[in-house]
């Protein structure tokens, strides 16, 4: 038979033999070496284990069964702990197939039956090795495939409390670790914040750490992953590890992918360059951490820097949005002679409304923010028309009638969350629940239920603060016209939200009182 292939530019597998027989270690070695093999031998499975956990490139054990100290039966069960890829043969005599056979129950791939022959141990090995080969190919598989899904689904999270979670949840996941934490870099890069933890003391979590006085600091400061096999062998690691009282340990740094603001070649000097630590350490059964893992959590810590920095961006757009908002709110009434508070309770109405009616705290949250640019529109509105005192005629109303698309098209072509939704209230506001609105006609749920809401609370508001057109109304008038309203200007259900809720906007309206007398156009 040709001897077993190997591929002359791959390091030579490694191959362990465990047997009490002298002369059977020894015969084993010389037929695995003649072939090409690294070989190592033990005495009995306490040993073998030893030579496992020192050398992680181990592919196969060639084992006895019946051995003193630690039977082969044990060795196998308990080297399928510490590395779970490796591949056990088992070597017996007929007295004992049974045994082999229940060996292979505990995990054994093959058994080979002494005396044997040549044939007997290359085709063990061969087959040995292609098992090896195809589940080594298929954990590989299943890996990309979980760091793709890991991927896709940090990428859809927009919060960064939320982001980190998850992060260290799948980064422990992955590497098989039971505790960790994710500590973010502080603006100044000079201290460190505990954002995120699993299996730490509760005081640890938020708490500040100064840079140079941790791990974490040092994997931040230097811009390297740190991997520690044996902390005890590092005793410059063990001066700065404070309270950790686990032997290995991984410290990967989540760093920064954009350029600063300016020429992209010069770094700011007080920009720092990683965003956070990620620290995983505890490895289940006790085991240590590989070089496998490390390049785990480099690819986890390299996807959950880009999907922090896009959350911290969009935060940004966002808040610099809200800014935006309000001051065009503001434009909106100086522009129609508002003098009250009007755009800031529809805002705190709408909010209201969205939570009463089941719509999630970040989405009401948007609502609140988007409602103020109800009438942005009204920009485009003639003075003569926006503010004349009493009665329009049918062709300056339908002039009116148009701030809702001067609205939208103000804001559709705008990005991010807060003005796209803007840009849906301003359309729909004045949409009526039974098709007789404006500007569309819209009917019923075609209705945005951002349009839907605000719409409530737009009337309601203005209904009870007075303009150039009608004085204000009384609280009971206002209730009795949405009571004759529902179902037909209002969407019922919103309108049931609105009555079982209505202490709580009397209180918004008291909260925001009219200055003096407004005097726009609704």
């Amino acid at each position: 038979m040709a001897a077993i292939a190997q591929n002359p530019m791959e390091r030579r597998h490694k191959i362990l033999v465990v047997d009490d027989e002298v002369v059977i270690r020894e015969l084993l070695v010389d037929i695995l070496s003649d072939e090409g093999f690294e070989v190592q031998s033990a005495p009995n499975g306490r040993v073998a284990l030893e030579k496992l956990r020192a050398d992680g490139d181990l592919v196969a054990i060639f084992t006895d069964i019946m051995m003193p100290e630690m039977d082969g039966i044990t060795l196998i069960r308990e080297a399928r702990k510490v590395a779970p890829s490796v591949v056990c043969i088992v070597m017996t005599g007929y007295a004992t197939l049974d045994t082999a056979r229940a060996a292979v129950k505990e995990g054994a791939y093959d058994y080979v039956l002494k005396p044997f022959n040549l044939s007997e141990i290359k085709l063990a090995v061969n087959n040995a090795l292609e098992r090896r080969r195809l589940t080594t190919e298929n954990a590989r598989l299943l890996e990309i495939t979980e760091l793709f899904h890991i991927s896709e689904t940090i990428a859809s999270i927009r919060d960064e409390r939320r982001l980190l979670d998850y992060l260290l949840r799948a980064a422990l996941a992955r590497v098989g670790a039971k505790r960790g934490s994710i500590m973010t870099v502080s603006d100044d890069g000079r201290t460190l914040r505990v954002a995120s933890s699993i299996g730490l003391p509760e005081d640890w979590q938020d708490a500040t750490v100064d840079m140079a006085n941790s791990i974490s600091g040092w994997v931040a400061e230097n811009v390297r992953p740190l991997l520690v096999t044996d902390i005890h062998e590092n005793p410059d690691i063990v001066r700065i590890s404070k309270r950790l009282k686990d032997h290995s340990f991984i410290s990967v740094p989540l760093e920064r992918k954009s350029a600063p603001i300016g020429d992209p070649g010069v770094r700011e000097a007080s920009r720092p360059q990683v965003l956070a630590v990620l620290n995983v350490t505890e490895k289940e059964r006790g085991g240590q951490f590989t070089e496998g893992d490390l390049k785990t959590l480099s690819i986890v810590a390299n996807h959950g820097a880009a999907a922090l920095e896009n959350v911290r961006l969009l935060k940004d757009i966002e808040d610099a949005q809200r800014e935006i908002v309000f001051t065009l709110g503001e434009i909106v009434e100086t522009r129609s002679r508002e003098t009250g508070n009007h755009v800031k309770r529809v805002a705190e109405y709408s909010k209201l409304l969205s939570r009463k009616s089941g719509l999630a705290i970040e989405e009401a949250e948007i609502i609140r923010l988007a409602s103020p640019l109800h009438d942005v529109g009204k920009v485009g509105i003639p003075d003569a028309i926006l503010n004349k005192p009493g009665k329009l005629t049918p062709e300056e109303f339908d002039v009116i009638k148009t701030h809702t698309t001067i609205g939208y098209d103000m804001l559709k072509v705008a990005k991010g969350r807060v003005l796209q939704s803007a840009a849906i209230i301003a359309l729909h506001h004045h949409e009526r629940f039974d098709g007789g609105g404006y500007p569309h006609g819209r009917r019923g749920k075609d209705i945005h239920i951002y349009g839907r809401i605000t719409g409530i609370a737009d009337v309601f508001d203005a209904l009870g603060v007075e303009r150039v057109y009608k004085p204000a109304w009384e609280l009971d008038r206002i209730l009795g016209y949405f009571r004759e309203e529902r179902g037909k200007q209002f969407d019922p259900d919103l309108t049931d939200v609105f009555f079982a809720n209505l202490e709580e906007i009397l209180a918004i309206r008291d909260a925001f009182p009219e200055a003096e007398e407004g005097r726009h156009r609704g």
